[in-house]
């Protein structure tokens, strides 16, 4: 006689467990990190991307290492989080936050060079070294607590690899950015929310953060969703917001004189507009099919994501809505090429998988918090 499922489980057995689950990421995202670093000569600033356009890039990457792997054109924004983890707290702005293109903006995503650079103790080639390998285990780490948080409102946790398809998630990883990190910070605190688990998932909330400054909307798409169906927000979720609101001031104090102008809104712009410029590219130019191709994908998606967000007025939902939004305002500059537009909508593209799941399967995506306590 065979037993009645509950939700989450599955009969495919420990393929697609959780932890399974983690580990294949892990595993995956390391054989392709592997691949390029055989290519490069087993040299790890392969993934800093230095530009070779950008003759103070140059100058900077050649006084830290003897050997370097550069990028066409101005590279990635790894080499700019290489040079916060040499100085996270800013304490030498002349040797490292004077190379920032724009010094006060990248400073505010400061927990990953943090971490990689343990406060800024670390040699250059270490720090090539643990960019990469907090990236790849965060892939791990991520995918196991997406499936354990598919499992919780009903899912096979199969859908944990919606955390690892994710082009703003997979990407990253091999390219030394923070959305990898602000991502596993962001499930860890959605599977303490749905405890109702305050003050845990405040310090998560705070870590993505300070990870990534945008993660803020889900800290205040969450308040709106508990100030709507509870009447009540828990103290303790202010914590993020006063947390960036000093990192901001601190980063101003040290290294406010760098900066000629508002760094911080240059991403955003009139709704649509950006969006619509980058269509205009897209459709002159060959070259960026594909960047097309995902930006219209992207769009539907999110599109979707906010119509199933009102319709179902998930919590978790209520927590990315705000990351949806954002793609009205995203500038041309964002939408042109979809290793950046991915990467500005990295928790749309995971939970839009879940919630369309959920959904479709009639789960239990509709999470109504019944235990909830907020004495916290």
């Amino acid at each position: 006689m065979r037993t009645q499922l509950k939700p989450g489980e599955s009969r495919t057995g420990w393929l697609v467990h959780p932890v399974s689950l983690g580990i294949l990421a892990f595993f995956f995202v390391g054989y392709i990190a592997v691949g390029l670093l055989s290519a490069a000569d087993w040299n790890p600033t392969v993934f800093i991307k230095f530009g070779t356009n950008d003759p103070k890039t140059i100058v900077y990457a050649e006084s830290q290492f003897d050997e370097v792997v550069y990028s066409p054109g101005l590279g990635h924004d790894g080499h700019f989080f290489f040079m916060q983890a040499m100085d996270p707290l800013y304490l030498s702005p002349e040797d490292h936050a004077a190379f920032l293109d724009r010094p006060t903006y990248r400073a505010q995503r400061m927990l990953y060079p943090a971490l990689a650079g343990l406060g800024g103790t670390l040699p250059p080639m270490a720090v090539a070294w643990t960019l990469l390998a907090i990236n790849l285990i965060a892939v791990g780490v991520g995918t196991w607590l997406t499936a354990l948080l598919a499992q919780k409102i009903g899912l096979s946790p199969a859908f944990g690899l919606a955390f690892l398809i994710n082009p703003g998630v997979f990407v990253p990883s091999v390219i030394d950015t923070a959305e990898v990190l602000a991502m596993v910070f962001l499930v860890a605190s959605m599977l303490f929310v749905l405890d109702s688990r305050w003050r845990e998932s405040s310090a998560f909330l705070t870590f993505a953060v300070l990870s990534r400054e945008t993660m803020l909307v889900a800290v205040l798409g969450l308040m709106v969703y508990l100030a709507a169906t509870q009447r009540r927000i828990p103290k303790a979720l202010f914590a993020p917001i006063l947390a960036a609101g000093l990192w901001w001031g601190y980063v101003r104090i040290r290294i406010g004189y760098l900066a000629g102008e508002v760094q911080d809104t240059r991403a955003f712009g009139r709704p649509f507009e950006g969006f619509l410029g980058a269509f205009k590219q897209w459709v002159e130019s060959s070259d960026l099919l594909d960047d097309m191709l995902i930006g219209i994908l992207l769009v539907l998606a999110t599109s979707f994501f906010l119509y199933l967000a009102i319709r179902r007025r998930s919590v978790l939902a209520a927590m990315v809505a705000g990351n949806a939004v954002i793609a009205v305002f995203m500038v041309e500059e964002v939408w042109l090429h979809y290793f950046d537009s991915t990467r500005a909508l990295t928790p749309v593209v995971t939970f839009f998988f879940l919630l369309a799941a959920s959904t479709a399967s009639g789960g239990d995506s509709k999470q109504a918090l019944p235990s909830m306590s907020l004495s916290a």
